[in-house]
């Protein structure tokens, strides 16, 4: 039989309020990952599982660009791999986004960074309505480096936006789950 996908914790319930609306040129994380996306402490064991989805509302004022950074604990965390530098149109205003994140542990160590994991996800916008992409969903890629994080403390998944013009990014949910 093949396995069912029941989801498993840790439970911790999204925001039930949008976030503050985030307006800086330089990294900020996206939401308190201890708050909202934690892995505890001896959770993860080899081979488990963790998803991440978000999603808010996006708006700039001028041409510039989007970058997004999934990091395993804190932001300025250890990196799991960072998205292209992408460019988003002049004029959006309030265009809903989702972010979707797997996070694969491979092995489990001693205390220390001794446990490796790796992860790859998609930030998804409203497609682009001049060029180079008209008509086209932005579909941002990111993950994919293999990271040694320490499995034995209490840690979360926090995610960084770094958008280079005037505008905003507001989370209006965040949530994780294990997969198994």
């Amino acid at each position: 039989m093949g396995r069912q996908l029941f989801q498993d914790g840790p439970y911790i319930d999204p925001q039930v309020a949008s976030g503050t609306a985030l307006v800086a040129t330089t990294a900020e994380a996206l939401w308190i990952g201890a708050t909202f996306t934690p892995i505890f402490a001896n959770d993860p064991k080899a081979g488990k599982i963790y998803t991440i989805k978000a999603g808010g509302i996006l708006s700039t004022g001028a041409s510039g660009t989007l970058i997004l950074v999934p990091q395993y604990g804190v932001l300025g965390g250890t990196t799991l791999g960072t998205s292209q530098t992408v460019t988003v149109p002049i004029n959006m205003t309030n265009v809903p986004w989702r972010l979707e994140f797997d996070l694969v542990f491979r092995t489990i160590g001693a205390a220390g960074a001794n446990s490796t994991c790796i992860g790859t996800g998609t930030f998804t916008t409203a497609p682009f309505t001049s060029a180079p992409a008209a008509g086209i969903a932005c579909v941002i890629p990111f993950g994919g480096t293999s990271a040694s994080v320490d499995a034995t403390i209490n840690s979360a998944i926090t995610f960084s936006k770094t958008l280079s013009v005037a505008g905003s990014v507001t989370v209006q949910y965040a949530y994780i789950f294990s997969r198994n």
